[in-house]
């Protein structure tokens, strides 16, 4: 498949531009799912958490009245207090029921709705005044109660306190496993462009030199020097071009070297030939003159100047 030489640098141009495309996709995908994961792993933990805390000072609350009710007998029974802290407990064991994340929550959290039902039948379901002995009744059946409860809802606030440390610590290695990826990967682009920084002025700048060494050679009557360009592009066109010239101009010179007196030498359009050379590195010189402007390639800076002069010779030849 035959490239141009401007469209060889626009692809040369474009992987390069891709390579980075590429880095921040990855980058953006990897923050993204490093925020995302984080959020849902650790944020259902931190709600139970929460709801922990407010189950304990919901039970202080109530149990700081239900302790007067049974202790203090001048203690005036608030019920609509003791009814929004039974509330607020309830309200906030509903919502844990509905965020189990861990193994044995689930029966931790049944065990405490069980007991809690326990709870709130003695205190509201008694006639406190009914009672002979609140004193015993109070120390062997509601503070027992009150105390388990308060050992499960803290279980269940360390169960999901241990899991957002062992979560944060998943965390961390994720963090290092992205960096490393990341890293890598910038690195295996960042030697990829730089070879390619490094290689591509040299493909352009080679041929440029064999050309304009030949052009030399054939300039100081060296006929039979050619140029060997591999490349499938208007660098192969000109060296063509110029390799057919040296050929003619060769097989000429010998022709009127060895036949002097013949006067049916073949005769060659040299002005045809130097105006297809010429019109060659009119439509070449454009693109190295952008690339050395881009690169800073001082090497193709020469050769560009190299070629505005052999486009000089050539057009005072076909002029004269």
């Amino acid at each position: 498949m035959k490239l141009k030489i401007r469209t060889k640098v626009l692809l040369g141009i474009l992987f390069v531009f891709v390579e980075f495309v590429i880095i921040g996709f990855l980058s953006m995908y990897y923050v993204s799912t490093l925020k995302y994961g984080s959020e849902l792993m650790i944020k259902n933990n931190y709600r139970s958490v929460e709801y922990s805390e407010n189950m304990i000072q919901s039970l202080d609350e109530t149990n700081t009245a239900v302790n007067s009710l049974f202790l203090n007998k001048n203690y005036q029974y608030d019920k609509n207090l003791v009814t929004s802290s039974f509330d607020k407990f309830e309200k906030n064991l509903q919502l844990e029921e509905k965020n189990i994340t861990e193994l044995g929550e689930k029966e931790l959290v049944q065990s405490i709705k069980e007991k809690y039902t326990r709870y709130k039948s003695l205190v509201l379901g008694q006639n406190i005044n009914s009672i002979p002995d609140k004193v015993n009744f109070y120390t062997f059946n509601i503070l027992p109660l009150v105390n388990d409860l308060k050992a499960q809802i803290f279980s269940v606030s360390t169960l999901n306190m241990h899991s957002i440390v062992q979560k944060n610590e998943k965390l961390s290695e994720m963090v290092s496993h992205i960096y490393k990826t990341l890293s890598i990967l910038l690195t295996f682009c960042l030697l990829i462009t730089a070879s390619f920084l490094f290689n591509f002025p040299n493909y352009i700048a080679g041929p440029i030199k064999r050309i304009t060494e030949n052009v030399k050679e054939i300039a100081d009557n060296n006929f039979s020097s050619r140029i060997r360009i591999s490349t499938n592009d208007e660098f192969k066109e000109l060296s063509e071009a110029i390799n057919d010239m040296a050929e003619k101009l060769e097989t000429n010179y010998k022709h009127v070297e060895f036949q002097p007196a013949v006067s049916s030498a073949p005769e060659i359009d040299e002005n045809e030939i130097l105006h297809n050379i010429q019109g060659l590195l009119e439509s070449i010189r454009p693109v190295i003159e952008s690339i050395s402007k881009n690169s800073g390639n001082k090497t193709l800076q020469q050769q560009t100047e190299i070629l505005k002069e052999i486009e000089y010779e050539l057009s005072k030849a076909i002029k004269s």
